[in-house]
């Protein structure tokens, strides 16, 4: 047995106590699954994957770099998945949303490379692209557990929500021809500003109906970091079996204007007008079809892009993460 399936196995054995500081471990010489998406940071993620792969390999590892494909990871992660110690997932948050249910099923511990637009995955875990930072937490072995949500579906890492992000997202999904940047999105926003219509949304957590049927604004988040400066749920944790449900109502775009200022500056919860609520099972029901997006992405093929229902339920450890080296207070 690895120190990666020592140190992974201890944590199972634990539940209470998940996220652990595996000291007694000697120096693993593991063998890495590098998985790699070559279009993520305008195209840039290739590079950086094959460097990496040469730095890790320099240090004595066994590396297998793969490249993300179109077909069902089943087809062709999982096998890859189920012959390492970890995967070190080159890429954005797509891409780890994309390694993540071969990582739960094969108890594949996972470490991101940032190489995307936002990467809100490896900014709350602290992960970083320095080959050396990436070498000491493999060696560390600091396996920590954490939630991931299912939306209708759909395996979510870290947010869902409808209304006009996800209207965003949408917009840009339908115009996308290759790798996007934070400017990519602005032609995007600038025409769901002038053409977006919030409509009234009924909020369910845990059975129980919250709110009164408002238009406005809703995300359902299990982290705390959202992308843009606009955190909705800055004390969201990806380790207490719960997911943060905000709602910011507004019937304008003015209004839209105003939540998003006031969260940049992180005074929007000190409304009274904004509602925010934790729970195991949440579900959305706009009063007419909307666009929803999951981790900043449009949902899973099989979903219908519009919707006028989302459940989303917690699942809780159940996704094995690789800590930065020394560091156990983040989630």
């Amino acid at each position: 047995m690895t120190a990666l399936e020592c140190a992974f196995n201890h944590t199972l054995d634990r539940p209470e106590t998940a996220c652990r500081n595996t000291d007694f471990i000697e120096t693993p010489m593991s063998r890495i699954a590098l998985i790699a998406n070559p279009i993520s940071g305008s195209g840039s993620s290739r590079a950086r994957a094959e460097a990496l792969q040469q730095e890790l390999e320099h240090v004595g590892h066994e590396v297998v770099l793969t490249w993300t494909r179109l077909e069902p990871c089943a087809q062709w992660l999982d096998p890859v998945l189920q012959d390492v110690d970890v995967a070190v997932v080159a890429g954005g948050d797509g891409t780890v949303r994309l390694v993540a249910e071969s990582a739960i099923e094969t108890r594949t511990p996972i470490y991101q490379v940032p190489t995307g637009t936002e990467n809100l995955f490896a900014r709350a875990l602290g992960h970083s692209g320095e080959a050396g930072d990436v070498i000491r937490a493999i060696e560390a072995a600091d396996v920590c557990l954490l939630d991931v949500a299912d939306a209708n579906g759909t395996t979510s890492i870290l947010m869902t929500s409808c209304g006009f992000d996800a209207a965003v997202v949408q917009d840009l999904a339908s115009r996308r021809t290759g790798p996007i940047s934070h400017w990519t999105y602005l032609p995007s926003m600038l025409r769901q500003l002038w053409s977006w219509k919030p409509v009234p949304v009924g909020i369910m957590v845990d059975g129980e109906g919250v709110g009164s049927d408002q238009p406005g604004l809703c995300f359902v988040c299990n982290c705390r970091e959202y992308g843009g400066g606009f955190n909705p749920a800055p004390d969201a944790r990806m380790d207490d079996g719960l997911l943060d449900i905000v709602f910011l109502p507004t019937r304008s775009r003015l209004g839209l204007l105003r939540w998003m200022w006031k969260a940049r500056r992180g005074t929007h919860l000190a409304s009274t007008r904004a509602l925010h609520a934790r729970g195991r099972r949440i579900v959305l029901e706009p009063a007419s079809p909307v666009p929803w997006q999951v981790d900043g992405d449009c949902p899973a093929e099989s979903a219908t892009p519009l919707t006028q229902r989302v459940t989303i339920e917690v699942r809780s450890g159940v996704l094995p993460v690789l800590r930065p080296a020394g560091d156990a207070s983040r989630n």
